[in-house]
């Protein structure tokens, strides 16, 4: 690995607050930016981190105003109003909805749009407001009307359910629009009745759709003339399975993980991973060193390796946050999931005569760690190959400090290989082998 002290970098470190220790906006992967409001004051010298982004900014604002630069107006020139200011004109304390606001946007001068007079200063109510001649402003256009003249959309909190298909338009705000499913058009034929009755999630009344915010207001594909196909961001109106602008390609192809319990591909015997994949080698003279050449890899991984037959994947769990840093910490939390287990099939258990709450040692060609067996039947045998494979699975959030007296075990990522995905670089820590013995 790299020598701390070589590296010519100086990283400082500063203790930021947590998620409940600040106001502001959440966005999960459902796309709904839910509001959330601070519980409790960060710890000691801790802050959140707008304190700590306006702290930055006005000293390498006053540092430009000092020493100039060769373009220093970006800086010196920013428009930042997210508080109130001391006499100087720094602001003293961050106002998050100040932030919000900005985000969603404003008129910058009287304009009217759509037959309405919006004057200079009023919250732009939806993208489609948005101008291109300079006379109105918006942080992210996607969530233009997430924080408009009516409120904060994103701290809305109805349980109303007009469709019953969980879709709560009025409980937080959704990107973009409030349109709580993307392409919800192609979920009707083409006049406008709900491809499956039972669950619809939009559908058209005769003159408008309803439901749902629809993907386009266009009316259903039976008026060919005067409509769009659903899948307005696509050129062709349709949906993809394949297309450009990936690493590895544009057509969808089966590569087995890095490591397998199998040594061939059996759908492209010519490549068993990724050949895009971004492996870990020595760097020599400023360039990789392929393993044929006699580089070795700084991330060792075993394929088909007898040592370590079984398959293994890594998961969250309900009671714990990510790494568990936060939630370890609280007495009841780690009550409800104390420490590290390893999930195996009856059948897998019985060849290694585990049963329930016995301590069994899980270890890979990088590392092992001890944990607590649950026999469960969610997990069950493969046939691969006309052989049977077992799997077994751990969850990542335990480990580093806490509970201090090592009760709760060591993360799994101590198991799990170093390898990144060819477009994302997400590790592979879904599907590796392993070992597993009763302790």
């Amino acid at each position: 690995g790299m020598n701390p002290q070589e590296v010519k970098t100086e990283v400082f470190q500063l203790p930021c607050a947590a998620s409940c220790e600040k106001e502001g906006s959440i966005t999960n992967s459902g796309r709904w930016a839910q509001w959330r409001y601070k519980a409790a004051d960060p710890p000691g010298e801790a802050r959140p981190d707008s304190w700590i982004i306006n702290e930055l900014f006005w000293r390498v604002k006053k540092l430009y105003e000092k020493e100039g630069g060769v373009y220093p107006d970006p800086v010196v020139k920013l428009a930042w109003d997210y508080g109130p200011k001391n006499p100087e004109g720094k602001v003293i304390k961050i106002n998050t909805h100040e932030i919000a606001k900005e985000i969603n946007g404003y008129f910058l001068e009287d304009k009217v749009v759509k037959g309405k007079l919006f004057k200079k200063g009023t919250l732009v109510p939806s993208f489609a407001y948005l101008q291109e001649d300079g006379s109105t402003s918006s942080g992210n256009w996607l969530y233009c009307g997430s924080y408009t003249e009516k409120g904060n959309m994103m701290a809305r909190r109805s349980k109303k359910d007009p469709t019953g298909m969980g879709l709560y338009p009025e409980w937080s705000w959704c990107w973009p629009v409030n349109r709580r499913i993307l392409y919800n058009r192609a979920s009707v034929d083409e006049y406008g009745r709900p491809r499956d009755p039972r669950r619809p999630v939009i559908w058209w009344n005769g003159t408008r759709w309803v439901g749902d915010v629809p993907d386009g207001g266009w009316p259903p594909l039976v008026n060919r003339e005067k409509t769009r196909k659903a899948f307005i961001m696509k050129p062709a109106g349709v949906a993809h399975i394949f297309g450009p602008g990936r690493a590895d390609g544009p057509f969808p192809e089966h590569y087995e993980p890095l490591e397998s319990p199998i040594e061939v591909n059996p759908l492209s015997k010519s490549h068993r991973i990724n050949p895009a994949v971004k492996l870990f080698w020595p760097v020599q003279n400023g360039q990789e060193k392929p393993k044929k050449e006699g580089g070795i890899p700084e991330d060792i991984f075993a394929t088909a390796d007898p040592r370590y037959p079984y398959v293994a994947t890594t998961y969250r769990v309900t009671e714990h946050w990510q790494t568990g840093v936060l939630t370890r910490h609280l007495p009841w939390q780690l009550e409800m999931m104390p420490q590290i287990f390893c999930e195996m099939s009856p059948e897998l258990a019985k060849e290694k005569g585990v049963k329930s709450g016995d301590k069994v040692i899980v270890s890979s060609v990088r590392g092992k760690v001890w944990a607590i067996a649950i026999v469960t039947e969610r997990f069950r045998p493969f046939k691969i190959m006309d052989k049977t494979v077992h799997q077994v699975g751990l969850p990542w959030c335990f480990g580093w400090q806490y509970p201090e007296d090592g009760s709760g075990g060591d993360s799994s990522n101590l198991l799990t290989p170093t390898i990144g995905d060819a477009n994302t670089m997400i590790p592979e820590t879904k599907a590796f082998m392993v070992n597993v013995e009763k302790a």
